[in-house]
């Protein structure tokens, strides 16, 4: 595509189209009915994944710790807290993803005056 008025050719399109890809009427209802929340809890959810990924890593650095000859050390137990640590935070991430975002906002919303009701 060239500009009209200046004859370039570093014209973006962002149709579907024009991307290379058509999306499927099904998909375009889904995004237009995500809100905001909706996509601030499935990133809240997308980050438990990646403590999940960390708890695996932590894991394996264990692994070297329990195989014969055991010597569980120190840094063997803290490795071990951490992976538990991880797995922790995972399953809360998921659980009260909606509660977080909850929080975040009444904290952000202005308090109303005492005489308004709430």
């Amino acid at each position: 595509m060239n500009c009209l008025s200046c004859s370039t050719d570093t014209f973006v399109s962002s149709s579907p189209g024009a991307l290379g890809h058509i999306i499927s009427l099904q998909e375009q209802r889904f995004w237009e009915r995500m809100t905001f929340r909706q996509f601030a809890v499935f990133l809240i959810r997308l980050q438990a994944l990646w403590l999940f990924f960390y708890a695996v890593v932590d894991a394996t650095y264990l692994l070297e710790y329990l195989a014969p000859p055991y010597r569980f050390t120190r840094h063997a137990f803290f490795i071990l807290l951490r992976v538990a640590m991880h797995l922790a935070l995972g399953i809360i991430c998921i659980r009260y993803a909606d509660r977080t975002i909850s929080r975040f906002v009444k904290d952000i919303m202005p308090n109303p005056p005492p005489d308004e009701p709430k």
